[in-house]
C-alpha cells in the first residue's frame, strides 16, 4: 500500500522485525530492487545492524534521541569511531560463535526523556569516557 502512490520517498520502519530469515531477505531484496527501479529513496529504520549493512548506502546512529555518529554504511559499520556504536556491534549475536550461550550487553540503562543531559549522552554508560565527554 505505501507503495501505491510511487512515493519518491519510502520511510520503512522496522520492515523486517519478527520475520524469520528467508522472508527477510526476500523482503530485503525487494525493497531493494524496487529502489532501483522506481529511482526512490528509502529511510529504512532498524535496531539491526546487519541488516541495515545490507540495505543501507548511509547510516545513522542514534541513542536517547540524538544523532551519535553517521557516516557510509561499509566505513562506520567496519570502523566505527564512537563507542556507542562500537557497542552495539560487539553486542550482535556472532555467527559460529563457540559460546552461545552469552551475548554481550552494554552496561547501564538509557537515560531518561525527562533528563537533561550535558554533553555526551552515552557517557554514563561508557566504558572508554573522558572527563570532556560530560561537557
Amino acid at each position: 500500500m505505501a507503495l501505491a502512490g510511487e512515493p519518491k520517498l519510502l520511510i520503512a520502519d522496522e520492515p523486517t522485525t519478527a520475520l524469520d530469515v528467508t522472508v527477510q531477505m526476500q523482503i530485503l531484496e525487494l525493497l531493494t530492487t524496487l529502489k532501483k527501479e522506481r529511482g526512490m529513496s528509502m529511510l529504512f529504520v532498524t535496531h539491526d545492524l546487519a541488516v541495515a549493512s545490507r540495505v543501507c548506502d548511509d547510516v545513522v546512529v542514534f541513542y536517547a534521541g540524538r544523532t551519535i555518529e553517521r557516516g557510509v554504511a561499509s566505513q562506520l559499520l567496519s570502523a566505527p569511531r564512537h563507542p556507542y556504536t562500537q557497542a552495539l556491534l560487539r553486542a550482535r549475536p556472532q555467527a559460529g560463535s563457540q559460546d552461545r550461550t552469552r551475548l554481550i550487553s552494554i552496561a547501564g540503562t538509557v537515560p531518561r526523556a525527562v533528563e537533561v543531559i550535558r554533553g555526551c549522552v552515552f557517557a554514563s554508560r561508557c566504558e572508554t569516557g573522558f572527563s570532556r565527554c560530560t561537557t
